[in-house]
This record gives C-alpha cells, sequence and structure tokens, in this order.
C-alpha cells in the first residue's frame, strides 16, 4: 500500500490535467505547423510534375499565393475564410492582369471591413485596411517566391513579372486609398451645403 496521501494525489491528477491542456495546445499549435509545411511541399511536389518555365505558370502561383494571404491577413478581424480563396487557372496571368485582379478582389472588402471596424476618422480605417491587405500580399508573394526559387525558376522574365506585378498592386492600392479620400470629401462637403440649406431655410421661417 502506498503511503502518498489521497490530496496529493489529487493534486497531481489536476496539475497532470493542466498539463494535458498544455499539450493539447502544443499539439495544435504543432500540427497547424505540419500542415503548412506538408501544403508546401505538395506544391513544390505538384509544380515540378509541369513545366514553370512558361509565362503564365509562376504568376499563377503568385496570383494563388497573394489571395491566401489576404484571406489569413483579414481572418482576425473579419473571421475565417473572409476573402474566398479564387484561383482559375485559365485566366491571363500577365503581371497588369494579376494586379488588376487582386486589387479589385481586395479592395471590394474595404466596406465590410469599415462597417467591422467603425471610426470616426475615416483616413485612418482606411490607411489600417490598406496595411493588412499589403502585408497579406507580402506574405503570399514572399512563400510563392520561396517556392519559386527552390525550383530555380525564379529569375529572369519570370522574377521581372513578379517584381512588376508587385509594383502594380501597391499602385492600384495607393489609387484605391486617393479615389476612395476623394469620394470622402466630396460626400462630406455635399453633407455641409445641405446643412448650410436647412440653416437658411429655418431663418427665412
Amino acid at each position: 500500500m502506498s503511503n502518498i496521501p489521497t490530496g496529493s494525489i489529487s493534486n497531481v491528477s489536476k496539475h497532470n490535467g493542466y498539463t494535458d491542456k498544455v499539450d493539447d495546445k502544443k499539439d495544435l499549435k504543432t500540427t497547424k505547423a505540419e500542415a503548412k509545411t506538408q501544403q508546401n511541399v505538395a506544391i513544390l511536389e505538384a509544380h515540378e510534375k509541369v513545366s514553370l518555365n512558361s509565362d503564365n505558370e509562376p504568376l499563377k502561383l503568385l496570383y494563388k499565393a497573394a489571395l491566401e494571404g489576404i484571406n489569413e491577413a483579414l481572418q482576425p478581424t473579419m473571421g475565417e475564410n473572409a476573402a474566398q480563396k479564387i484561383y482559375d487557372s485559365g485566366v491571363d496571368t500577365g503581371p497588369e492582369a494579376t494586379a488588376d485582379r487582386i486589387v479589385s478582389f481586395a479592395t471590394n472588402f474595404y466596406e465590410l471591413y469599415k462597417k467591422a471596424n467603425p471610426s470616426e476618422d475615416e483616413e485612418e480605417t482606411l490607411n489600417n485596411f490598406l496595411n493588412i491587405i499589403m502585408k497579406g500580399v507580402d506574405t503570399g508573394f514572399d512563400e510563392a517566391k520561396d517556392l519559386l526559387t527552390g525550383l530555380k525558376v525564379f529569375d529572369g522574365k519570370i522574377e521581372s513579372d513578379a517584381n512588376e506585378t508587385y509594383d502594380l498592386i501597391k499602385q492600384g492600392f495607393a489609387a484605391f486609398r486617393e479615389q476612395t479620400l476623394e469620394s470622402l470629401a466630396a460626400a462630406n462637403e455635399e453633407a455641409k451645403e445641405e446643412d448650410s440649406e436647412k440653416t437658411n431655410e429655418n431663418e427665412s421661417d
């Protein structure tokens, strides 16, 4: 018969329960990391079976990775799968077309983001939104570039097309920001004019 007090056994059980919970969290993180690694390996293996020396295939990968990066970037504030992961292997993937689709895809979520993050200062909200989606684009591009570099095809026209696409995306987001602020300024001016007209009408009465 063991001489260990019953209370001690109870405490050990509770301690082990806590340890199990901590281990579960660690296992979850490990599982996610392993899944990500396996996904990257699968992508590499899949692309080893096709020619990546064409003009379109590498930019298709960049396009897909950028959209997934945007999806992950928006998830903390807008929920899981806020941005649907769209990837169509049959679409034009030249630098301009790819950049246009990514900018259009991402900026379509601004109104939803604004409703989920109400603020009196819309310019601040806009800047926060653009920072978030640009980080998503950066993440996606970095991952895709790493894969292409691993396949030893990220050079020459492929590299220049990728860099051009990235620059065009930044220009597209800058243009969206300018247009949004211009629309906001116009709306504020219109509201002021309406208020002024109402004030004049009241004074006349």
